[in-house]
This record gives structure tokens, C-alpha cells and sequence, in this order.
């Protein structure tokens, strides 16, 4: 069983991740520190240095890498569906499941973590409020391609609903 969770930044992919392998007993990769030890740096060091288009470049490369593993779950960049035809992609090659978060709750958890995403690095509070409503409704028919949906404003509950979804 490959599971993809996608979602918006912050919205909890590599925390309910963690707790959704270790659940299962199987693999956890987070694609973005893949990318890392494939490229040899950081994500921040990868768009400061040679774009972003280098960067999504390297993230297709990476889900074609780790397509052929058959037990992980694998948590996304939050813009990894969105590029390219990663969202078809990943319908095919797994179990897509989306992490959805309101803006406000989004703001909450990203606030003092912007130093650590190159896109919101430079944002000021009320320019990052606004960054995230306006990418979020971007995204979300997107995010909405997801085989599932669950509420993520809860680690432990997302984890929850997850595992009730597979028994199905």
C-alpha cells in the first residue's frame, strides 16, 4: 500500500504521516528531505540558487523515484500536485489523500515557521494571511483530485479518520 498525503503547507502531511506509518508498520519518506539527499542541499538552497523550476524539476524526478516503493506513505511538498501532471500521477500510483486546513488555521501553525519555507520566507504577517487565502483557492481544485479528504486541524484525529478510511 503506497499512500501520498497532499495538502497545503502546514497542514500537518509529515506529522500525520510519521504517526500513520509507524500505525501500519511500513515506511515513512517525506519528499521534500528526499529531495534534500538526492540534491545534496536544501530545499531553501535549491530555490535560492537555481529557481524554483529546478526545484519542481527535481520533485517530479523524486515521486517517479519513489513510485516503485509498494509500502510507504509519503508526504508531499504542498505544492507537489499542483506542477506539472504530478496530481494524475499520484491518483495512479497510490492512495491520494488530502490534509485540508483552513487559511486561518494554516496562518496559525506557518507564522513562526517561515523562516524554514522558501516561499514565505520574506512575508510580513498580513502578506502571508493574504498569500495563504489567495494559493489555497488556487490549489484547492487541485487538492480536491484527492481520492479522500480529511479534516487535518487535529494530528491524532486526521490519523484516526485516515486508518478508518483504509478498513474500509
Amino acid at each position: 500500500m503506497k499512500i501520498f498525503l497532499i495538502g497545503f503547507m502546514g497542514s500537518g502531511k509529515t506529522s500525520v504521516g510519521k504517526k500513520l506509518a509507524k500505525y501500519l508498520d511500513i515506511e515513512f519518506v517525506d519528499l521534500d528531505h528526499f529531495i534534500e539527499a538526492q540534491a545534496g542541499m536544501s530545499i531553501n538552497a535549491i530555490f535560492d540558487g537555481q529557481g524554483e523550476q529546478t526545484f519542481r524539476n527535481l520533485e517530479k524526478d523524486a515521486l517517479k523515484k519513489l513510485s516503485g516503493k509498494e509500502n510507504a506513505v509519503i508526504a508531499t511538498g504542498g505544492g507537489t500536485p499542483c506542477f506539472e501532471d504530478n496530481m494524475n500521477f499520484l491518483n495512479e500510483h497510490g492512495l491520494t489523500i488530502y490534509l485540508k486546513l483552513e487559511p486561518g488555521a494554516l496562518f496559525e501553525r506557518l507564522v513562526n515557521a517561515k523562516t524554514d519555507r522558501p516561499l514565505l520566507k520574506n512575508l510580513n504577517d498580513q502578506e502571508l494571511k493574504d498569500y495563504l487565502e489567495k494559493k489555497l483557492a488556487e490549489r484547492s481544485r487541485i487538492y480536491d483530485l484527492a481520492q479522500h479528504t480529511v479534516e487535518a486541524a487535529h494530528i491524532t484525529n486526521a490519523v484516526k479518520s485516515i486508518h478508518r478510511l483504509l478498513k474500509r
